[in-house]
């Protein structure tokens, strides 16, 4: 009896010495010796355990990983998922469209040049406000009819951006391209709604599908930069021709949406209603927010109506959370959220990397067109190293998901954001583009394509099933108003530090060193995350290794 004991408690030994190896070798050594538990006894799985037990589970599910009576055939579903691409690859394209041209459009319209963050900020500004707000409606009105209204907004108001031309008012082409983001605020939560609700959870099909979305996203910013240059080769006054081919491309995937999307997905089944007042207020909020730190650098923040807006927006911000904390029947963000202390970890670290991803956007574009003096297809077309790199990235999260943490996966995102960053403030103007350049838009992907999938799939972890639809709009929510955000905190910078103007390499060195620092904090953020979720299932599996030495103990 004692040696049958001795030989227990080895196992157990070597049980709990492989706790800081893989989960799957740590799974399998805690079962087999609990097996001798008293029945009487029940051991719950850690979260770690719960995630990698659903993704090895997911490899069973090739027949059922999707509903089969969504799709008529493998080409319906095809078709669907080319849909789904589309949509933040619009979202992208969009952002960056009038950024390879953005001195040309000034000149046309006779703008100040402290003017054209506005061209980069509008879009992401209204998009990422109006997100939250646009993903309930799709819960509640249906998934696919928000996302087609998504696609006729965007389309329409891409059509008036090209006809601003005529107006001659950059205002008017800054509230467009505003309207623009609006539609895409309908089409990014409901496209990931609709993976969510067709596809079963933790399948290997949704989550290559989320990842090849997100690997839209470089492919996207080079496409926007990239063909807006392409439009104004021969003659600059083309360039509303980027909008009305931007347009025609909507119409033709809101098109396939309507009828490739399926019809009988289900429609408010958790019986939401909308949360008027919740939107108004968080909305109004958000976009009084942005709107002073992007404007306050070129009026100054010695504008009264500056502080009196930022007052107001920050008044709003905080009565939206104490209203949908304590007052609100169906909240907008629910407890489940704002209490959650990991959540708001995630997002404020998805809200820091894409932040400094949108400073790097729009500096990039500066940096190369006002020092470098690159063409605006050259300055566009420079992106390709993104393609490059984006699909390779992507090609492999589907199945680094399966072996990695999405906690660590995290935490190499928000790093290469910063990197970009830090390796572009150090980059001296005549510079050839193929050593610290090529270099960056290499490392930039890696934020981008694993950010979104790893991100998702923990918000999915930490979110009651009645919530799951949720996940998507709370990363795009961060990802699209950050960029907007922190690009004007950049700019502020750059203002005070780019001697009026004389100075733009230093500016733009400031405004760099600004995504950096901001960058940093979102990696501190994820990291604590991370080092967190490894001591609590280090706890957690000490735990069962010594209730299952116990238990064996008690039964010897």
């Amino acid at each position: 009896m004692d040696s049958k004991n001795n030989n227990n408690k080895a196992a157990i030994a070597a049980s709990t010495y492989e706790i800081g190896r893989s989960d799957s070798d740590s799974d399998n050594s805690t079962v087999n010796s609990s097996q001798k538990i008293d029945s009487s006894e029940q051991v719950v799985p850690t979260d770690s355990e719960k995630y990698f037990a659903t993704v090895r589970s997911s490899e069973s599910l090739s027949v059922s990983s999707q509903k089969p009576q969504y799709f008529s055939s493998k080409l319906h579903e095809w078709a669907f998922i080319f849909t789904c691409l589309m949509g933040q690859l619009l979202n992208q394209a969009g952002t960056t469209q009038s950024m390879s041209i953005m001195n040309i459009i000034a000149e046309d319209f006779g703008s100040e040049t402290s003017k054209q963050a506005w061209l980069f900020a509008s879009f992401p500004l209204v998009s990422g406000s109006f997100i939250l707000v646009g993903g309930r409606f799709g819960d509640i009105y249906g998934l696919k009819k928000m996302l087609l209204l998504g696609y006729a907004i965007l389309t329409i108001w891409s059509i008036i951006c090209g006809l601003t031309h005529y107006t001659h008012s950059d205002d008017f082409f800054i509230v467009a391209k505003a309207f623009q983001g609006l539609g895409v605020s309908f089409i990014l939560p409901n496209i990931i709604g609709l993976v969510g609700t067709i596809y079963e959870p933790g399948s290997m099909k949704k989550n290559i599908t989320i990842s090849f979305i997100g690997a839209m996203a470089p492919l996207g910013a080079t496409f926007g930069g990239l063909f807006s240059g392409i439009v104004v080769v021969k003659d600059d006054k083309n360039w509303p021709w980027t909008f009305y081919a931007f347009a025609i491309v909507s119409f033709l995937v809101g098109v396939t949406c309507y009828f490739f999307v399926p019809d009988n997905v289900p429609t408010n089944t958790n019986n939401l209603k909308m949360d008027w007042i919740g939107s108004a207020v968080g909305v109004v909020g958000l976009l009084l927010f942005s709107f002073v730190w992007n404007q306050a650098p070129m009026d100054g923040w010695d504008k009264a109506y500056i502080i009196v807006l930022l007052v107001i927006s920050v008044i709003l911000i905080i009565a939206f959370f104490i209203y949908e904390i304590n007052y609100a029947e169906v909240p907008l963000l629910p407890k489940a959220i704002t209490g959650n202390r990991h959540i708001i970890m995630i997002l404020l670290a998805i809200f820091m990397g894409w932040g400094t991803f949108g400073i790097w956007s729009f500096y990039y574009f500066s940096f190369s067109l006002n020092l470098r003096h690159f063409s605006p297809v050259w300055t566009g077309g420079a992106y390709f190293a993104f393609i490059l790199s984006g699909f390779t990235i992507a090609s492999c999260v589907g199945f680094l998901i399966k072996i990695i943490r999405p906690s660590i996966i995290l935490v190499i995102s928000i790093t290469g954001f910063t990197m970009g960053n830090l390796i572009f403030a150090v980059t001296p103007a005549d510079q050839t583009y193929w050593r610290n350049t090529f270099g960056m838009m290499l490392l930039l992907p890696l934020g981008m394509d694993l950010s979104f999938p790893a991100s998702s799939i923990i918000l999915s972890d930490q979110l009651p099933p009645e919530y799951q639809g949720m996940a998507g709009s709370l990363v795009n929510t961060m990802v699209n108003y950050s960029q907007s955000f922190c690009l004007g905190v950049a700019t502020t910078v750059e203002k005070q530090i780019n001697s009026s103007g004389d100075d733009l390499l230093k500016g733009y060195r400031a405004a760099f060193y600004t995504g950096v620092g901001i960058g940093t904090l979102g990696i501190s953020i994820a990291s604590l995350y991370m080092f967190e979720t490894f001591w609590t299932d280090y706890k957690e599996k000490t735990k069962l290794a010594n209730d299952i030495e116990s238990s064996i103990e008690r039964t010897g």
